[in-house]
């Protein structure tokens, strides 16, 4: 086997991705071209790692993000998302091959500060091979704060009905109330609702306390509509009322390997409606799911708290634990500095602009 850098989304990526889909371990989402080419106008490019056979055939691969850094002007930050063995055809040996060719890219280009990478598996043991791959090719394990460690997993395999009466009582009461209301589910297709989308989510992390993000939501809705197997955008608009201020709540699915995640949504307060929107749109996307051939459907990480805590997401948990109480250690994250003299200098420049940031603000407050 040999291990090569294919640098963009083209034919190359694309005939990897047919040739892991006829052995029946395709990619997700988050390596495949067509999410490269939605997420190049957020500022991020692409590469694949592709493994190949000696008959030259692709039997396994994973996707390289690759960003600027403030850190350090003229640096990058490469990125392994959703990283694991049994995905993309990756086992024991292909990973290890996988990733030795990456450290030696990461080596060789000076532009780049540092390489992180997300392992995702819902296999205890894969998830720690994973790590022993990683840590023998230079990764250090750290503390998780871009995704989640611990999330909740429901099996898709009884029929819709038998997965409906499983449900909590509350969640099936909230499904079934929707049909009440002057509402109707529709998936995301016009590019016309973008800028509803970046409402709803700016207005959501308002509330829970996350700050502001851009997304392209354009270039999700083309990539989505193209790929409607892939992800599913699923919004509820009610009926009594026109253009996109109609749209009550979005939320996002896609398909990871034979795993559904739950990756993001979004709502506003209704005051004239008491339909619970997140209810009815997450059955929804666990439907899709299902009938895309999707083994299990993450929901999307859980936190430790409930409402009425500290914990300002705890809410969000106990309605995702009315869909599923059977939570698993799915994740870790990791880190690996190629050019550690450069990543020190980087640490001490984002030390000394977080102490002028902090000074600023004692002044600012001084003055009010």
């Amino acid at each position: 086997m040999i291990a090569e850098l294919i640098e963009e989304p083209g034919a190359a990526w694309e005939e990897c991705e047919r040739l892991l889909n006829a052995a029946g371990t395709p990619l997700g989402l988050y390596h495949r071209a067509c999410w490269a080419r939605a997420r190049s106008g957020e500022g991020a490019s692409y590469s694949l790692v592709a493994v190949r056979s000696s008959r030259a055939d692709c039997i396994a691969a994973f996707a390289i993000e690759s960003r600027p850094t403030r850190a350090l002007p003229g640096h990058r930050i490469l990125s392994l998302v959703r990283l694991g063995i049994g995905q993309g055809g990756l086992d024991d040996e292909s990973l290890a091959l996988g990733l030795g060719e990456l450290v030696r890219y990461a080596r060789r280009d000076k532009s780049v500060l540092m390489v992180t990478a997300d392992s995702f598996s819902i296999e205890p043991d894969w998830l720690l091979r994973t790590g022993d791959a990683l840590r023998q090719n230079g990764f250090r394990l750290t503390a998780s704060q871009r995704t989640y460690a611990r999330t909740l997993l429901l099996d898709l395999e009884p029929s819709e009905d038998e997965l409906m009466a499983g449900l909590h009582k509350s969640a099936r009461r909230n499904i079934r109330d929707a049909a009440k209301f002057p509402v109707v589910l529709e998936s995301a297709e016009s590019a016309s609702l973008a800028g509803r989308l970046q409402e709803l989510d700016d207005e959501t992390r308002s509330r829970t306390g996350g700050g502001p993000r851009e997304m392209d939501w354009k270039s999700m809705i083309a990539m989505t509509a193209k790929n409607p197997h892939l992800s599913r955008i699923s919004l509820l608009r009610r009926t009594d009322r026109e253009g996109p201020e109609a749209v009550l709540a979005y939320a996002w699915c896609c398909m990871q390997g034979d795993v559904a995640q739950y990756s993001e949504s979004g709502s506003t307060r209704v005051e004239d409606l008491k339909v619970s929107t997140s209810y009815i749109l997450l059955w929804d996307l666990i439907c899709w799911a299902r009938r895309n051939g999707a083994r299990y459907f993450d929901l999307g990480g859980v936190t430790g708290g409930a409402e009425g805590t500290a914990d300002p997401l705890g809410g969000i948990s106990d309605f995702k634990r009315r869909f599923s109480p059977f939570e698993f250690e799915v994740g870790q994250e990791w880190a690996f500095e190629p050019h550690p003299a450069r990543a020190a200098t980087a640490r001490a420049i984002s030390r000394g602009a977080g102490l002028l940031r902090r000074a600023a603000r004692r002044i600012r407050t001084r003055k009010s």
